[in-house]
């Protein structure tokens, strides 16, 4: 299983050499990467200057290009198996224990050593969580770093009547539309949108609140080129440019509901209008006295400024559309309006908004205090402002959910057990299971999910295209084991109340039933009833015992020392060279319980090689992905939640996350899986190999 690599053709790697000086220009010193073989030596290449060729076009060539053999590091070995679908591509598995450091630091090496396109987890929507760190809790009230994205945004207390303007006008105003979707936002962010409706002078308070996320939304992931520090206590953010070559911790962007704006509208700090004064390109139609009376009228039967001087705004623009409009001395009793009309002078700024925005700023009129703090500063909003946006750095192409989509996405995943008694055991072993191995992995120093998260994090910082999670969806496997322990402890426990009933019978019921006691050699006819209850009782208790066997074994492996775990959970023969299952101590006894190899293994293994099997073959997958995409101006990397192409209602279901991936080239790939797994996928992976071969009369459908 550790062969030699091949020896390559000279001819091969000259044209390795000169795709690698063809590519890059104008004339420079410069280090890059050769293939020669299976080694990838550094060597100095005098770069020749043979045109410039964008890194799109070199990205594409370079994915065309043949896979060079990758080399397995040797502490790795042991425990990766290595595919291919007969075409080129490659698929490195890789098993691990969920409480193993040995196992992370495994994973985090041989995926940077394979740079894949693509690595697969063992993970599915309904375990998306483990992604999240244990501590990147939600409540980030003191973190102004956290990263949300937010839904729909809605104004609540937006004033109505004639003159006001619109809700959609508002949001546009305050620089809603500029949020592009997707887009992660920190509470600064937040602060400024808020100042930003206080700035159109309609609102005296604006408070935000987000209301909750549908309970299928997802965190995404995003890595910063720039980390904001907080100093104390002026409250100021010195940003700090990071190594673009230095790893990058990904941080959560926690998902939110609708965004609520709940405002009040602006009744007090504004005067009562006594007088009325115009200035510039006003209408003909108001000159002279005509306004000034109309807006007097009008703040008799309104009683109010706010209301009087959006009047007078509609009346303005009504006549003059281009025209821009300054409300000024709202704190004293008389009233400057300023009129510019940019039709005139064929200007293409944009019109007046709602003309009260210099009555808030001080010094101008009335004013609502601007938020603004000495020594504090916004940070920018990623991808909002300018020309950025964010664009797939290995070219994979998304579409983004319709109006109609996002209606179709469920409001909470798929319930597949209906029975809340069977639910309930179901949780309540599972949980019980899962506590104890949370507390073996503690004792090894390893957290909920490490396993998954260094996985992902070294995706990202590989370059990998996507991150696939690859599993069978977790609700369904458990209610499918729920079912089987209910249906034995159901059936056991009325064996056992049968039991019981003759018994009761015996002991209560008419003196000829107890006479069958006579047939029965050693057992007197008063202690009949006696033996059948003692019978009922082991039954019922054998059966629990039964079901309760496996959290056992695990709670005593929990018991050892965090070094002893480890030594437990070695591998001695590789996974290579197994002719079936490897089962790790402890935390494989959950394959004691009735049909669990059935549903806990058998049925996962081959939904996970098939996800594999589409990847490499680049068939439409039935699994979600976070895929990997970058700013075009902050360099900031972002993880985007999408759903698969393929069609499947339970792990790819409609209108979840921000839209669905095409279908990438991929040519390597990394599965990080249980130990358990990997025999199960690999010959299910090379059954589909051959039923797919050239030439093979039925092929294994996708």
């Amino acid at each position: 299983q550790l062969a030699a690599p091949q020896r390559q053709s000279p001819l091969w790697t000259r044209l390795n050499a000169r795709l690698d000086c063809d590519l890059f220009g104008p004339r420079r010193w410069d280090r890059r990467k050769v293939r020669v073989g299976a080694m990838t030596q550094e060597k100095e290449a005098k770069v020749e200057n043979r045109g410039t060729r964008s890194r799109k076009d070199i990205d594409k060539i370079l994915d065309s290009l043949p896979p060079s053999s990758t080399v397995i590091p040797d502490s790795v070995k042991p425990v990766t198996v290595k595919l291919d679908d007969g075409e080129g591509r490659e698929v490195f598995l890789i098993g691990i224990s969920h409480v193993s450091q040995r196992s992370v630091e495994q994973t985090e090496e041989l995926i940077e050593a394979v740079k894949p396109d693509a690595v697969m987890l063992e993970l599915c929507l309904a375990r998306s969580a483990l992604l999240v760190r244990e501590d990147d809790t939600f409540d980030s009230a003191n973190d102004e770093r956290a990263f949300y994205l937010g839904g729909k945004a809605r104004i609540v207390g937006m004033p109505a009547g004639l003159g006001f303007p619109t809700e959609e006008e508002v949001l546009e105003w305050a620089g809603f539309n500029a949020l592009k979707d997707g887009q992660p936002l920190t509470r600064p962010n937040f602060d400024q949108l808020v100042q930003n409706l206080l700035s159109t002078g309609l609102f005296s308070s604006v408070r935000i609140q987000a209301e909750k996320p549908s309970p299928s939304a997802v965190p995404l992931y995003m890595s910063r080129r720039r980390i904001f520090h907080k100093v104390l206590p002026s409250r100021t953010y010195i940003p700090w440019q990071l190594d673009e070559d230095d790893p990058k911790d990904l941080y959560p962007v926690y998902p939110l509901g609708d965004l609520v704006f709940n405002c009040t509208e602006r009744t007090g700090m504004l005067a009562t209008i006594e007088k009325v004064e115009v200035r510039g390109d006003m209408p003909r139609e108001l000159g002279g006295s005509v306004l000034e009376e109309k807006i007097l009228n009008w703040f008799k039967e309104t009683k109010s400024t706010l209301r009087t001087l959006m009047l007078a705004r509609k009346e303005i623009l009504d006549l003059q559309p281009d025209s821009k409009i300054e409300f000024l001395g709202g704190d004293s009793r008389r009233i400057v309006i300023s009129v510019v009309d940019y039709a005139k002078s064929n200007s293409k700024v944009r019109g007046s908004n709602t003309g009260m925005e210099a009555t808030v700023y001080d010094g101008r009129g009335s004013g609502i205090m601007p938020m603004t703090v000495p020594g504090y500063t916004i940070p920018k909003v990623p991808g909002a402002e300018g020309e950025s946006a964010w664009r797939s750095s290995r070219g994979v192409r998304w579409n983004a959910w319709t109006e109609v989509d996002k209606r179709m996405a469920p409001d909470s995943l798929t319930d597949y057990l209906k029975n809340p008694v069977a639910a309930k055991l179901g949780e309540l072993l599972i949980s019980r299971f899962g506590k104890f191995q949370d507390k073996a992995g503690r004792k090894a120093r390893i957290k909920p999910g490490e396993a998954w998260q260094t996985a992902f994090t070294a995706a990202v910082n590989s370059g990998a295209k996507m991150v696939v999670l690859g599993d069978e969806l977790a609700l369904k496997t458990q209610a499918e084991i729920t079912k089987k322990l209910f249906g034995r402890l159901a059936t056991w426990w009325a064996v056992g109340a049968l039991t019981a009933a003759a018994g009761a019978v015996v002991q209560f019921g008419p003196d000829h039933l107890t006479s069958i006691a006579s047939t029965l050699e050693g057992i007197q006819e008063q202690n009949l009833h006696v033996y059948l209850y003692a019978l009922a009782l082991a039954q019922a208790v054998g059966v629990a015992a039964n079901l309760y066997s496996p959290i056992r074994k695990m709670q005593a492996f929990a018991r050892q020392r965090g070094s002893t775990i480890e030594d437990r959970l070695q591998i001695h023969t590789p996974l290579e060279l197994a002719t079936e299952e490897t089962l790790l101590e402890g935390e494989d006894a959950i394959l004691d319980w009735p049909m669990a190899k059935e549903i806990v293994l058998d049925k996962r293994n081959k939904f996970m090689a098939d996800t594999l099997f589409r990847m490499v073959r680049n068939e439409p997958a039935r699994c979600p992905a976070y895929v990997t995409f970058e700013n075009t101006e902050t360099k900031d990397v972002l993880q985007r939640f999408l759903m698969g192409p393929g069609e499947t209602e339970d792990t790819n279901p409609r209108g979840v996350g921000l839209g669905v991936y095409e279908t990438p080239e991929v040519r390597k790939v990394v599965a990080v899986v249980g130990t358990a797994h990997i025999h199960g996928i690999r010959e299910e992976f090379q059954r589909l190999k051959r039923a797919n071969a050239p030439g093979h009369k039925n092929k294994a459908a996708y």
